[in-house]
């Protein structure tokens, strides 16, 4: 963008008030910098509004000036994203309080919350409302926006008896193309909300969400075990993993009360997970069938906690506020992969183990695979369709998580990408349909790859019908948005 551009818009954000940061501010970095460190982008500008009218005149600007506009909640994305994808975009970054609160409605169990509030804040706002009495669905990580992570899905351990994050959202208010400030829902902007709920990034801002909460559970299980043994052959894993895949299906056992997670590395099979129902329960009749395919006795830990406390657990025992200059950061490259039901054959299993248990074991960087039970046995993450929102998965049994890192002062190399994307071949090569998370943004895949995989045929054709109208001079961009 050239730098005339950039001077005529500084004049008019300058003028009418509109707080901003450029690179000649001294705390610049602390406002341009990105989570994933691998990947950083310089945006031409970054506006760090008060108000509502602030983010409606600063789209209106950046759209009159040519430049695409992209919203900044947390700051998590994999891709970096929420700098714009690409150098050179107007990011609206949501950190002032005014975008941070939380307040009620006349529905008390229905709360309106700020689009720049972090998970870890939301919590501990719900606790000062409700006095931990009311609570939502969604990740584990205490500095995740809501805005990215609510809008593009929002798993959580205990999403299979509550649903996605997003699942909980009744309205959005969202700042459009065009600066207009609107409510959508159920009856009113319904493609708008349709949209907003899995590509939000392509259609608008989130301002404030209102937010349908469930009674909190008056305590919660966490368990976990290793089984390492199993990854002492292919045949063993696979045989682990599969035992897994039969027991999440036995809805004479499991239900929407059980959260799930496979940990995996080339020596290292773990599960563990969150647990809604009685200790006793837990403990007579589901973890027994969940051994009884498992190669080895394990040692089970297994602790009952209050839901504060387990919320902290799974921040990895991490307070839940994160301060004002919160900035974390990692250098990392990931992949995702959506299984969708019944899940893994016998020989993609094979071919996955294969490849983990051989590469694996001398890989070029630190890595981990995390595989997250969607469906299974009475998930209310699939009682939903593509009817829904423009979150394609709702047949997924499994999510999995391919990572892979090296220290934040190190230079990725390219045989950790090769890595990574080989754990992902591997895992894909024989399965006829998948599909990628897009809260795990993968930015090595093309627009037209990433829109596939993230949102499928049906959806992307509707995206794409709904950008013509919403934005059509393309506002909000990044390499893998929705085009019309």
């Amino acid at each position: 963008m050239a730098s005339s551009n950039v001077a005529s818009l500084v004049r008019e954000l300058t003028a009418t008030g509109i707080p901003f940061k450029t690179p000649v501010d001294h705390d610049w970095a602390t406002y341009s910098s990105t989570y994933n460190l691998r990947l950083p982008v310089t945006p031409a500008a970054v506006v760090v509004p008060s108000t509502v009218e602030h983010i409606s005149n600063a789209v209106n600007f950046a759209a009159r000036h040519g430049f695409k506009v992209q919203a900044r909640s947390g700051g998590h994305s994999y891709a970096s994203y929420s700098n714009g994808g690409v150098d050179g975009a107007i990011v609206i970054d949501l950190r002032e309080i005014q975008f941070r609160t939380i307040s009620s409605t006349e529905d008390p169990n229905c709360i309106i919350v700020g689009g720049g509030m972090r998970l870890g804040q939301l919590a501990q706002a719900i606790d000062q409302r409700t006095g931990w009495r009311r609570a939502l669905p969604h990740g584990t990580c205490a500095g995740v926006g809501v805005g990215g992570h609510f809008t593009h899905g929002g798993y959580g351990f205990f999403s299979r008896a509550w649903g996605l994050a997003m699942d909980r959202i009744a309205k959005i208010l969202v700042v459009l193309a065009n600066g207009e400030l609107v409510l959508a829902d159920e009856n009113q902007n319904h493609d708008l909300f349709y949209a907003m709920r899995g590509a939000a990034d392509s259609f608008g801002i989130a301002v404030a969400f209102y937010l349908n909460t469930v009674p909190t559970p008056e305590s919660v299980i966490h368990w976990d075990f290793k089984v390492s043994d199993a990854t002492k052959s292919v045949a063993s894993a696979v045989r682990a993993f599969q035992h897994i895949q039969t027991f999440v299906h036995n809805n004479s056992i499991v239900d929407r009360k059980l959260g799930i997670n496979v940990s995996l590395t080339s020596n290292h099979f773990a599960l563990g997970g969150t647990y809604l129902g009685s200790r006793d329960n837990l403990i007579q009749r589901i973890i027994p069938a969940l051994l009884e395919g498992i190669p080895e006795f394990p040692t089970i830990e297994v602790k009952q906690v209050d839901w504060p406390t387990s919320l902290k657990l799974l921040n990895e025992g991490r307070d839940l506020d994160t301060p004002e200059d919160y900035s974390d950061h990692s250098n990392f490259f990931a992949k995702s992969v959506t299984i969708p039901e019944p899940g893994f054959t016998t020989e993609q299993l094979t071919d996955f183990f294969t490849y983990l248990l051989d590469q694996g074991s001398r890989a070029p960087v630190s890595y981990f695979i995390l595989v997250d039970l969607y469906g299974g046995a009475d998930s209310q993450i699939n009682v939903k369709d593509q009817s829904f929102s423009a979150f394609a998965h709702r047949d997924a049994l499994w999510v999995a998580q391919l990572y892979g890192y090296v220290d934040n002062d190190q230079v990725f190399p390219p045989e950790g990408l090769d890595f990574i994307n080989g754990l992902a071949n591997a895992m894909t090569a024989r399965l006829p349909r998948h599909g990628a998370y897009s809260n795990y943004t993968d930015a090595s895949l093309s627009r037209e790859e990433a829109n596939n995989l993230y949102y499928g045929e049906k959806i992307h054709e509707k995206l794409k019908e709904l950008k013509r109208v919403l934005d059509p001079k393309n506002v909000f961009a990044n390499p893998q948005s929705i085009e019309g």
